[in-house]
């Protein structure tokens, strides 16, 4: 065979080759050789990269994601928001794989697709825009798979994704019958290995998410021999143990804590279980000592500092189960006092503190720790509303509290002698003088020891012979450990240990009121002493004069009248907040018996003696009952507490009559509103002449005097109005009136700004009703900025920058635009979904890069419709934007 042969059949070998592999290329036949080329190459190549980014992707999310041990863990923790906006070039890399599969190996011939590869590749889509918490987006992917391809096994695990998406949702009706269809077919058809060890475990995630405890431990103990994940069997025992320690099964916990302190637990975990070992210890069998010993060591421990907090209450647990209230108590203010990054259990540890001193009646310590619950608190801490109302009910009772706890004080100096009453300011001015020195000294020390420290590393960091660092290397200050090791010794020095956040040198941005009020005489220190004086800041007062001190005592007749006054009131507050918020009736009593006793001829006399009345007939002294129901009687025979308590049935006519005003009242303003002004006249007329109701008949004069202005004329209008100011002085409708009038309330108002200076603010409301909320529409976002002070393109570029990174598959386009002189606006578009549009919002105004360029105070920043858009172009009322959007967006 010559050479020129065999030449030409590897040609043709070769071309034949070619020529199958061409053809195999089409999807437009359905051939084995076409399907076989097609799986392959779809299987290792895009769907292949696509599938690992999405497993790097979620990998990086568990190592990101915190678990909140405060709580009962959820069996997938998929993070925050801003965690998954972290892994999105990860999932939008997976999504543009899938889609390359889908559009260039799809073979769908007689209602079945024949490469597999593409229906995973739509599962991949699915799993990645739920990485990303785009929920909807996955559900119409599973959704799709589900429907389309209900022939496929993948079917069930769709099913299964659309049951874990519905719960992130927190549709949970939906997700039950998803599972409960899964369950349903598992008794008649073999399910996927994947769907069936994962379908129990989605039950108790869902049933963890609705407090439904105990549904969710029968879940967790049927998935556990199907799972054989080392990592994942440890979550799962230490979710059993704490649900049983949440159901009361102390020793059914400490079983599961300990087969976690056996397993591949995370130090965070084993740590956490430790401690709820110690927890779930039993005051009657347990070996006590021993537990203590366990905690005290690990809080001696360093590699636990960050821990401190949970091993304190852990010991409190342990102290309060032995009834020991007073190391209990110790324990938890150390817990709160140790806890600088877990907002979780400081909140926790702040919160049974205030509980306990709540329970004992100690409302001033539990006000504290109640506030620095707030302080703290993480959005998602159940009962927060209940502990915001808590906290405001025992603030307003401590600040009436302090008020009579002051002015007593300052009355009692006045009294004293001079020279004693001078003596003990002397004392407090050399207190004062003697903090003062010390503070000097102190920030004296600390200057000398900066300088000292920086001559330190200028000698230690930098070396003359090479101009570069001598401390582990050279290079940038954050690349050398050593460097950075002693700017974090010194700032701990300097500020001791702060958490990352805004206004971190505050130690306390939300003061906690303290009892400022001690022994000699240092209630005269005056409120704003902080601020300096002489000594300490420019302008205030000086505290080392005794006239400081002086100034606010009360030497003549009307000023002790006055504090008398403030003293009367602030009992009468107190009483109430007892009585009626906080359910003391001891309390209420004592304090409305004190204010009787002191003032016999307050203000508030006849309501301070129904109330005791009451107090008494609910406690069964039947003697005190009847002393103050004979005061009210023979004191005030004419009132309506008089005749209430002469006649019973008094009652039920003062409040049939209450009724009547009420509807004829609610009446009146339906007529007003719907601009039935001569209804409403004759509806007020009515009222006006035949009730009398403090609250009400003022403002069936207001109604009265604003229809006349719509059906007569102006000047009758502001004749009522002036009459209405004149007769009714104390009510709340005056400002509205004296508004309409053009005139200021005399004095300052309450917010303590000039009266004619909030009118001016307030004479003009922001109209909002030109914007309409549409959840539905598309979305922008807009950031506006002073085209004067920024970069506009730079920040165009480092918004690009975003996206691309972000949110590469979303194709948002960005423009700007003049709002006006001065001002520019820059647009993000578009959003067809408002979650969207906030997860963006939310994401990218964390961004310091997007913002390195901009100044605080210099930009704002919202999501706005596209209907709304050119209502905002036209009006370009930032104000009046903002106010909407954060009415309608940020507050849903």
């Amino acid at each position: 065979m010559t050479t020129n042969t065999v030449n030409l059949r590897q040609v043709a070998f070769w071309a034949l080759l070619l020529s199958v592999l061409i053809s195999s290329c089409s999807t437009k036949k359905n051939t084995f050789t076409r399907r076989a080329y097609h799986n392959l190459t779809a299987h290792y190549n895009a769907y292949w990269n696509g599938n690992e980014s999405l497993k790097e992707g979620a990998a990086d999310l568990r190592k990101n994601a915190k678990d909140n041990y405060a709580s009962v863990l959820q069996i997938y923790n998929y993070g925050t928001e801003s965690n998954a906006q972290t892994i999105n070039p990860n999932m939008d890399r997976a999504i543009e794989k899938a889609s390359k599969v889908i559009q260039r190996h799809s073979m769908f011939f007689d209602k079945k697709e024949h490469v597999k590869w593409v229906i995973r590749s739509y599962m991949l889509i699915g799993k990645a825009n739920f990485y990303k918490q785009d929920y909807n987006a996955a559900r119409r992917a599973f959704e799709y798979v589900n429907r389309q391809y209900n022939y496929d096994p993948v079917s069930f695990e769709a099913r299964l994704w659309l049951g874990k998406t519905y719960k992130q949702q927190k549709q949970y009706d939906k997700a039950v019958t998803i599972l409960d269809e899964l369950n349903k077919e598992s008794a008649q058809t073999l399910l996927p290995w994947v769907v069936r060890k994962e379908l129990p475990l989605v039950y108790a995630d869902m049933y963890i998410a609705q407090g439904k405890l105990n549904l969710a431990r029968e879940q967790i103990e049927k998935a556990i021999p199907l799972n054989s994940n080392a990592k994942l069997k440890t979550r799962l025992n230490y979710i059993l143990a704490q649900i049983y320690q949440t159901e009361g099964k102390d020793s059914r916990a400490g079983e599961y804590f300990t087969k976690v302190l056996k397993s591949p637990a995370s130090f965070e975990m084993a740590f956490n279980a430790r401690i709820n070992l110690a927890r779930v210890y039993n005051a009657n069998t347990g070996d006590k000592k021993l537990i203590i010993r366990e905690l005290e060591k690990m809080l001696r421990d360093m590699k636990n500092k960050d821990f401190q907090d949970q091993i304190y209450y852990a010991l409190a647990d342990i102290a309060l189960k032995d009834k020991n209230d007073t190391l209990g108590i110790s324990h938890l203010r150390k817990s709160v006092a140790s806890s600088f990054s877990n907002d979780y259990q400081k909140s926790i540890s702040s919160l049974r503190l205030a509980d306990i001193y709540f329970a004992g009646k100690d409302y001033r310590n539990a006000r504290a720790y109640y506030d620095t619950t707030l302080m703290s608190l993480p959005k998602d801490f159940p009962d927060a509303e209940k502990i915001e109302t808590k906290t405001e009910i025992l603030t307003r009772l401590v600040e009436n509290l302090q008020i009579v706890h002051i002015q007593d004080s300052l009355q009692h100096m006045a009294a004293l002698p001079e020279a004693e009453r001078l003596a003990i300011i002397d004392k407090a001015i050399a207190e004062y003088t003697r903090k003062e020195e010390e503070r000097k000294k102190r920030e004296e020390e600390e200057r000398l020891q900066e300088m000292a420290g920086a001559s330190l590393q200028t000698r230690q960091i930098v070396d003359p012979t090479r101009g570069t660092s001598a401390l582990g290397g050279g290079g940038w200050y954050f690349y050398n450990p050593t460097a950075i090791s002693m700017g974090f010794s010194e700032f701990t020095r300097k500020w001791g240990r702060r958490r990352l956040e805004d206004n971190w040198r505050l130690s306390n941005k939300r003061e906690v009121m303290s009892d400022q009020f001690a022994e000699d005489g240092s209630e005269l220190m005056p409120a704003d002493s902080l601020a300096g004086g002489k000594d300490g800041g420019k302008g205030g007062a000086d505290f080392k004069s005794r006239d400081t001190y002086l100034k606010g005592l009360p030497f003549t007749p009307e000023s002790i009248e006055a504090s008398n006054q403030q003293i009367a009131t602030a009992l009468f507050n107190a009483g109430i907040i007892y009585l009626e918020e906080l359910f003391d009736k001891n309390r209420a009593a004592e304090v409305l018996s004190q204010l009787n006793t002191r003032f016999p001829e307050n203000e508030s006399a006849l309501q301070a003696n129904y109330h005791l009345y009451r107090i008494n007939r609910d406690l069964g002294n039947e003697a005190e009952m009847n002393r103050y129901k004979d005061a009210i009687i023979s004191n005030y025979p004419d009132s309506d507490y008089a005749k209430i308590l002469i006649d019973p049935n008094y009652n039920l006519e003062l409040e049939a009559a209450m009724n009547r005003v009420r509807s004829l009242y609610e009446e009146t303003y339906l007529a007003f509103n719907r601009g039935q002004y001569r209804t409403a006249i004759i509806y007020s007329n009515d009222a006006l002449a035949n009730y009398q109701d403090e609250t009400l008949t003022p403002k069936f004069a207001f109604i009265r005097a604003v229809s006349l202005g719509k059906t007569e004329n102006q000047d009758t209008m502001r004749v009522e109005l002036n009459k209405l100011v004149t007769e009714y002085p104390g009510s709340d409708i005056v400002d509205f009136a004296r508004r309409l009038l053009g005139e200021s309330s005399p004095g300052a108002s309450s917010s303590g700004i000039p009266a004619k200076e909030e009118e001016e603010k307030t004479e003009k409301p922001l109209d909002l009703s030109m914007y309409k909320f549409n959840p539905g529409a598309t979305h922008f976002y807009a950031l506006i900025v002073d085209g004067a002070s920024v970069n506009v393109y730079g920040t165009k570029v480092r918004i690009s920058d975003f996206n691309t990174k972000n949110y590469s598959v979303e194709g948002l386009q960005v423009n700007s635009v003049l709002l006006d002189n001065s001002r520019q606006m820059i647009t993000i578009s578009s959003f067809n979904e408002l979650d969207k549009a906030m997860k963006y919002f939310n994401g990218i105004k964390e961004d310091t890069y997007v913002f390195s360029g901009i100044k605080e105070g210099t930009f704002e920043q919202f999501l706005i419709s596209a209907e709304n858009y050119p209502v905002f172009f036209k009006e370009k009322n930032t104000a009046a934007y903002k106010q909407f959007f954060e009415k309608n967006y940020l507050k849903k």
